[in-house]
């Protein structure tokens, strides 16, 4: 049903066809905006003024249209002529990023739903330049502080403003849409691409946000409340740690694997013999060899006290304590502080004589 402008109407149509905005967010409501085509037929043409301008407002009509039986009731209006509520833009982050494409209150109008009293958002803001106005916003969402329009404490309701996007709705329509302002320097965005700017954070306030079918309430919590943080630090227990199911074996698996044990042990037990004996026979040899007696075709003197090469005297080679030797025995790689010989010269006699020494070579 279409309105005359009053409690008339023109009559009733079919919507033939809807176009929402190619960038419509349906989580944020950005670029909330949609053009209808009707089915009126031939010959049938209507031309309705928006409100471009936001200079030219002396305040905004916010207004609720209904209908009663087969007409228009009278409309609801709210006269706004102040700023935005502050708290505007912390519950909703689209409009922060995008303050002029928005109009917001925290008026409203009462609906009853369900026997229960509700808050009931308006449909259409109107730009006022006395003594004219024209449709300047429409409907787009609102953000409930509590559960419902039906308990609410504080309800932020925004509306889209038409004027940036005349340009895509007449390029989509293929007709021209016409603009109202008593300026005559004015110039519209002429853009038909133009978008919203995407939002730059969350909410701080929350909030319950809603839009499109009010009858429907079903919207999302926004804010702070709505990030779920853990209460306290837990120790993960048996019971709370997710247990991986193991992919069964095969009775031939599981008896595989006592043996694949069994013989990991016997290695084991081997390489740890094989060592030991080693460590003895390695011991013994030395043993036989310090109760050698001296080479002495080499040309060098070598007694329990001294020997000499190049007639040089040099401390013995060997000692009766043998702990020096020992780390040797354990396999590992000692320090020049740990060596017996801390004389530049002496370790290299003892090299020189331990590689010329045919005794050693046999």
């Amino acid at each position: 049903m279409v309105s005359d402008g009053g409690t008339g109407n023109v009559g009733t149509f079919t919507v033939a066809s809807t176009q929402s905005h190619p960038k419509y967010n349906p989580k944020s409501f950005a670029n909330n905006v949609a053009l209808l085509r009707f089915d009126g037929g031939d010959g049938v043409e209507w031309k309705n003024y928006i409100a471009a301008n936001p200079n030219d407002w002396k305040s905004e009509f916010y207004v609720k249209r209904t209908i009663s039986g087969s007409s228009w009731a009278m409309p609801q209006v709210q006269e706004s002529t102040g700023a935005a509520p502050a708290d505007c833009a912390n519950a909703s982050p689209i409009y922060a990023a995008n303050t002029k494409d928005f109009l917001c209150t925290d008026k409203f109008t009462t609906a009853t739903q369900d026997g229960k009293t509700c808050a009931s958002p308006f449909g259409t803001v109107y730009g006022v330049a006395d003594p004219d106005l024209a449709v300047a916003a429409i409907y787009s969402h609102s953000v409930v502080i509590g559960d419902s329009l039906c308990s609410s404490t504080k309800v932020y309701s925004y509306y889209t403003v038409l004027s940036n996007f005349l340009e895509w709705g007449g390029a989509v329509a293929g007709s021209t849409i016409y603009l109202y302002t008593p300026d005559m320097n004015y110039k519209n965005n002429d853009n038909p691409n133009y978008v919203m700017n995407d939002p730059s954070g969350d909410a701080t306030i929350s909030g319950l946000l809603i839009g499109g079918d009010l009858n429907n309430q079903q919207g999302e919590q926004v804010g702070p409340s709505s990030i779920e943080k853990p209460s306290s630090t837990t120790i993960p227990t048996m019971s709370s740690v997710p247990i991986t199911e193991q992919p069964s074996q095969s009775p031939e698996a599981v008896e595989e694997e006592p043996k694949k044990k069994s013989n990991l042990t016997t290695i084991i037990i081997i390489i740890a013999a094989v060592s030991l004996l080693l460590a003895i026979i390695g011991y013994l040899l030395w043993r036989k060899f310090k109760r050698r007696p001296a080479p002495t075709n080499m040309g060098t003197q070598y007694n329990n006290n001294q020997y000499a090469v190049g007639g040089q005297d040099y401390a013995p080679e060997y000692q009766d304590d043998y702990d020096h030797n020992t780390p040797h025995l354990n396999n590992r790689i000692i320090s020049q502080d740990e060596y017996p010989h801390n004389d530049a010269a002496a370790r290299q006699a003892s090299y020189d004589y331990d590689r010329k020494d045919p005794d050693l070579m046999r």
